[in-house]
Formats: structure tokens, C-alpha cells, sequence
């Protein structure tokens, strides 16, 4: 990629290296390796987050040996939610035979 200092004199620079130089009018050029890499990270992000759905994978970040971590994490959080409604019910039931509704 280069970043156009001046459109009349055809005046170019490039941030990668820092050269100020003059470019051809009749030559484009672009450097694709720098989007090139941000599509392919996007790309092993997507599929990261496709296996996700599988709880026997094991996320990209996570350390050796760590397989069926979406499995437990599954598990304690509905382990979680359980608890909570279990709780609210709870109190639900005792606030109505207490007759406080």
C-alpha cells in the first residue's frame, strides 16, 4: 500500500519502509501480503468458532491436552442457571405460603 503525497507531481510514500519516491502513473501497485494475512486469521477465527459447536473440540487459545473444555464449561453453566431458577422458585414457593403475595 502506498499513501499519495502529491497528485500532480505524482508523489508517493511507503509506510511500510519510510521511502518517499515518485511513482509511475501508468503502473498500480498494491501490497495484498498484509490483507492477505488479516483474511487468513479471520479465516482460522471462523473455524475456530465453527468447532465450537462441537463440544469435543478444543478452542485455538487453549492449552495441550485441554480436549472437552466446551463440554464442561456446558456443564457448569447449566449447573449454573439451574441453581439460580432452582433458587427463585424457591422463593417463590415460600413467599406464597408465607402469604406475603
Amino acid at each position: 500500500m502506498y499513501v499519495l503525497i502529491d497528485l500532480e507531481e505524482n508523489v508517493a510514500l511507503n509506510p511500510e519502509t519510510g521511502l518517499l519516491g515518485e511513482m509511475d502513473e501508468h503502473l498500480i501497485t498494491t501490497n495484498l501480503a498484509l490483507m492477505m494475512e488479516s483474511v487468513e486469521r479471520l479465516a482460522r477465527i471462523g473455524k475456530d468458532l465453527f468447532d465450537s459447536l462441537d463440544p469435543t473440540t478444543t478452542p485455538m487459545v487453549s492449552y495441550p491436552n485441554r480436549e472437552g473444555i466446551y463440554r464442561n464449561a456446558g456443564r457448569i453453566a447449566n449447573l449454573a442457571y439451574g441453581f439460580i431458577f432452582g433458587m427463585l422458585l424457591a422463593a417463590l414457593v415460600a413467599l406464597a405460603l408465607k402469604g406475603g403475595m
